[in-house]
């Protein structure tokens, strides 16, 4: 079998592909994101998962899977935020808020020929946070490793969802397993629980 190297360095995307009891390696992809943008989100967020796993293939054999998410509201990009006061923030602002969630995925399987990348879109809306909670939050978790200062992958981040229209682990882990799954079998990989 191919070697599988997921290409980030994002704890959820590994905790969430160890579930599937395929032997995978992580070499994450050192893209400046920064760099990469459309005027089209859902084409940037391809564009981005596309460059990070094509850089780890140029160095390395086997199947190489990548993604990248952000969170938009009212066209502004949510990003990771420089500090709790900007987490705080974030979180004011999404707060009984619809926003739209962009999870770039690209999977490179050269031996088989398979080149797909898309972008999985989700619309999710925050429950009416309360500045109490909101500061207890991003003292007790690491809001600043996150986009948009939240992570569903956390029991507690979950409990802050009241509404989610699409991929949930493309949401809740930035890997929409429903289009990876089927992917790795057409490599010929048995996926079971």
């Amino acid at each position: 079998m191919q070697k599988v190297i997921l290409a980030s360095g994002s704890a959820q995307r590994k905790n969430l592909f160890s579930i599937l009891n395929i032997p995978f390696s992580v070499i994450p992809a050192d893209v400046d994101e920064k760099l990469i943008r459309d005027n089209d989100l859902k084409i940037q967020a391809e564009m981005i998962a596309r460059a990070k796993a094509e850089k780890i293939a140029s160095q390395n054999a086997g199947i190489v899977i990548a993604a990248d998410t952000f969170v938009v509201l009212d066209k502004q990009v949510l990003e990771k935020p420089v500090d709790l006061e900007e987490a705080r923030a974030m979180l004011r602002m999404q707060s009984d808020r619809e926003v739209v969630v962009y999870t770039g995925f690209c999977y490179l399987d050269g031996e088989n020929k398979i080149d797909f990348s898309t972008t999985s879109i989700i619309n999710m809306r925050l429950r009416k946070i309360s500045d109490k909670e909101i500061d207890a939050y991003v003292e007790k978790f690491p809001v600043t490793s996150w986009s948009a200062a939240f992570s569903p992958a956390y029991p507690y981040g979950a409990t802050l969802i009241s509404e989610i229209s699409g991929s949930f682990t493309g949401f809740t882990h930035g890997l929409p397993l429903d289009m990876l799954i089927p992917l790795l079998r057409k490599s010929g990989f048995e996926v079971l629980p």
